[in-house]
């Protein structure tokens, strides 16, 4: 059944980078070979380094490659979008190319950097499988920045100095660069996204224990498939009759599939009642797993301290590399996606596992990815613009950076839907946490990450208008 799970999960994976390659080639044509060249040597890599590291590839570790694709589309993306306004400026080529790199290094490697950063945090601190996806995902980055930045514009060297390739085309997504208030809105979307996550908030407290699956709560869980559709009210009342029917049954996939998870592990004596009472349907067992509570307990402590320190380590290193109203910005926001994905959960009725803090972690490093590109934007533009209030710079990078945002967040959506639609049910729960949460991500970057060092940005120039001047009077006497 193992065997079976996983190879859901790594044909749907295929299946969405599958997508992702059609995709770059119909909209970055000769570019787009070029980026799918990295991106393959990218998943080799990764297979390289899980194999001299002797890792094995759980399904947390396939969040860490589906985190790993898109962001290494997203490198591309943004070289190739900058080199598109170079070519604009009417730029040669060569020339186009040189500044395409040069102006988008500094995104990649911030972007890079923050998630390798969480993804050390969670190796040392986590356990099991979410080691996994931080070994996963690291390498996975490493080798992100080395084919996007180095194999790329080599590949693009040859082809113009071997080949003397002169021009590039590009499909585009808007044809006039977008003036939205973004900033305008920021207060509605302040009070909408507080109002959704305190839902959120109330529910799972409402919800309590129910919110955990087995790996955090303790118990046992039995994924049964029968031969002929069940009952779920039959299996109910067998269940009672061996002392457990405040066991949770779910069906699963269709009516011949269930999940029964207990308390208590009575796999063997549950077994023994469902084949002496229901002999003319019988089963066979797909999944048994046991978790002591105590064990629970310690891995959902594990899990949690994993995750803050992960959102801790990527705000250190915003402050560090932008300055503190970034961070601060940048950590609400990322807080605010991961409350989202869980109010989402919650409403939703899905329990909380080890892969779905695996799915957290993947929503945060995404989201963070986002948020740092249009940092990065905000921080040039504060150069060259000059004549622009604070206000206006940050609308101006986000609609500048739009059609990269729907780009990028489009096409790693690819492999997350296919995920989603093919990965099997009993993923499903994962990959509704990253469908929703990366989602969540852009409009976080867009009307809660920027909006926020705006605010900050205004009440620190309000505060230093209130300052009195020392020793104004006095001067002038």
């Amino acid at each position: 059944a193992a065997t079976e799970l996983m190879l859901f999960a790594v044909s749907a994976t295929i299946l969405g980078g599958i997508l992702v390659v059609i995709f770059m080639l119909l909209y970055y044509r000769l570019s787009g070979v070029v980026a799918n060249i990295a991106l393959a040597l990218n998943l080799l890599l990764i297979l390289a380094g899980l194999a001299l590291f002797r890792g094995t590839l759980t399904l947390p570790g396939i969040a860490g490659l589906i985190l790993t694709i898109g962001m290494a589309v997203d490198a591309n993306v943004l070289i190739f979008e900058r080199m598109r306004e170079e070519m604009k400026l009417g730029k040669t080529l060569r020339a186009s190319i040189n500044a395409g790199y040069h102006r988008a290094l500094s995104a990649i490697i911030d972007s890079n950097l923050t998630t390798i950063i969480a993804a050390m945090l969670i190796f040392k601190f986590g356990t099991g499988p979410i080691r996994g996806f931080a070994v996963t995902l690291t390498i996975g980055l490493l080798a992100n920045l080395f084919t996007a930045v180095v194999v790329t514009r080599l590949i693009f060297d040859i082809l113009c100095d071997q080949f003397n390739l002169s021009k590039l085309s590009f499909a585009q997504l808007l044809q006039k660069e977008t003036k939205i208030d973004f900033i305008g809105k920021r207060k509605i979307c302040y009070i909408a996204s507080l109002a959704i996550i305190l839902l959120g908030v109330v529910l799972f407290i409402m919800r309590g224990d129910k919110n955990y699956g087995v790996d955090f709560s303790g118990g046992t869980l039995q994924q049964l498939m029968f031969d002929k559709p069940v009952d779920t009210g039959k299996l109910r009342d067998i269940l009672k009759d061996i002392g457990v029917g405040n066991a949770a049954i779910q069906q699963y996939g269709d009516t011949k599939e269930v999940i029964i998870r207990t308390q208590e592990d009575i796999s063997k004596k549950m077994n023994a009642e469902l084949k002496s009472k229901m002999s003319d349907n019988p089963f066979k067992l797909l999944r048994l797993e046991t978790v002591g509570p105590a064990v629970g307990r310690n891995l959902r402590q594990n899990a949690l301290l994993s995750l803050g320190l992960g959102l801790l380590g990527i705000a250190i290193y915003i402050m560090f590399r932008f300055d503190l109203k970034y961070g601060v910005a940048g950590i609400i926001a990322l807080i605010h996606d991961v409350l989202f994905a869980v109010g989402a959960m919650v409403i939703a009725h899905r329990q909380f596992d080890l892969t779905i803090v695996a799915a957290l972690l993947t929503i945060a490093g995404y989201s963070i990815n986002d948020t740092v590109v249009i940092y990065d934007r905000i921080r040039e533009n504060l150069r060259l613009v000059k004549k622009a209030s604070f206000a206006e710079i940050v609308n101006l990078s986000i609609n500048q950076m739009l059609p990269r945002t729907i780009l990028t967040t489009g096409v790693t959506m690819l492999v997350v839907i296919a995920l989603l639609s093919v990965g099997g049910e009993v993923i499903n729960d994962f990959s509704f946490c990253i469908f929703i949460g990366f989602f969540v991500g852009v409009y976080s970057t867009i009307y809660i990450a920027s909006p926020m060092v705006l605010s900050w940005h205004a009440q620190r120039v309000e505060e230093k208008k209130n300052v009195p001047q020392q020793g104004g009077k006095n001067k002038k006497k």
